[in-house]
C-alpha cells in the first residue's frame, strides 16, 4: 500500500489515538492491582488488555496502518463490551455487582477511543491507502 503524505493534523490524531490506549491500559492495570487480579480469569483477561492496549498504541505510532487502527479500536469495543457483560448478565461466572468512578471513568476513554480511532481509519479507507508516513 502506498503511503499518505504526514500532516500535523494527522500526527495529532495518532497521538491522540496511543494517548488514550496507553491510558485505558494503565487505568486496567490500576483496576487489576487493587482488586481484579483476585478474580479467577479477569485477572489474566486484565493483564491481556494492559499488554495488548500498550502494544497497539507503540504498533500504531510506528506503523499508522489502518489494519492496526482497526485492531485497536476492536480491542477498545470488546473491552467495553466485557464491561457491560460484567455489569449485567455476568462474564466467565463473575458479575460485577459494584463499579468505581474509575470503571466509568475507564469506558468514558475506551469509548472515546473507539470513536477516534474508527475516525482514523475511515481518513485513512477515505483516502484509499493503509499507511501513513
Amino acid at each position: 500500500m502506498t503511503a499518505i503524505p504526514s500532516t500535523r493534523p494527522m500526527w495529532l490524531l495518532y497521538l491522540c489515538d496511543a494517548g488514550l490506549l496507553v491510558t485505558s491500559g494503565l487505568i486496567h492495570l490500576h483496576l487489576w492491582d487493587i482488586a481484579y487480579r483476585h478474580v479467577k480469569t479477569l485477572d489474566v483477561l486484565f493483564l491481556v488488555q494492559v499488554a495488548l492496549a500498550l502494544l497497539a498504541a507503540a504498533a500504531l505510532l510506528v506503523t499508522r496502518h489502518v489494519l492496526v487502527v482497526l485492531g485497536a479500536a476492536a480491542l477498545m469495543a470488546g473491552t467495553i463490551a466485557g464491561f457491560l457483560l460484567a455489569r449485567t448478565v455476568g462474564i466467565f461466572g463473575f458479575r460485577l455487582t459494584f463499579s468505581s468512578g474509575l470503571a466509568y471513568t475507564v469506558l468514558v476513554v475506551e469509548a472515546c477511543a473507539v470513536v477516534l480511532l474508527v475516525l482514523t481509519a475511515a481518513l485513512h479507507i477515505r483516502s484509499g491507502r493503509g499507511t501513513a508516513r
